[in-house]
Parts: structure tokens; sequence; C-alpha cells
């Protein structure tokens, strides 16, 4: 993975926006109707992002810092 996406504050900002979509939308969306398709258009790609990204690259950016720890 590019270095790039090992930076700490691009992690931190797209783990925090993916994190608002999830718990803002479902709130502010009161159709069910809408609220099913926001949950299948966006909701779910997003938490593949968290997933898929967030996870691995906090783990690895944690691991990084236990390792360099004074």
């Amino acid at each position: 993975m590019s270095p790039f996406f090992y930076n700490p504050w691009i992690w931190f900002l797209i783990c925090l926006v993916c994190l608002l979509l999830c718990t803002y939308l479902p709130v502010k969306i009161k159709d069910p109707v809408h609220r099913k398709i926001a949950s299948w258009v966006i909701l779910v790609p997003v938490s593949l992002v968290l997933i898929l990204y967030g996870y691995p690259v906090g783990i690895e950016l944690f691991r990084r810092l236990a390792i360099h720890w004074n």
C-alpha cells in the first residue's frame, strides 16, 4: 500500500467521515424506503471502506507507534 494511505491524518479523516455517515444518515432519514436505499447505496460501501481500509491501516499505525515508543 502507498505510504500516502498510512498517513495518520488521512486515515483519521477517512474513518471519521465514514463513521459520521454511518451514524448520521440512518437517524436523519425518516422514510423507510429511502433509508433502505441509503443503506444499500451508501452505508454498505462506507462500511466496507471501514472494514477493508480503516481497520488494517489502524492496526499498522498503532503497531508502528508501539514499536517506536520511547
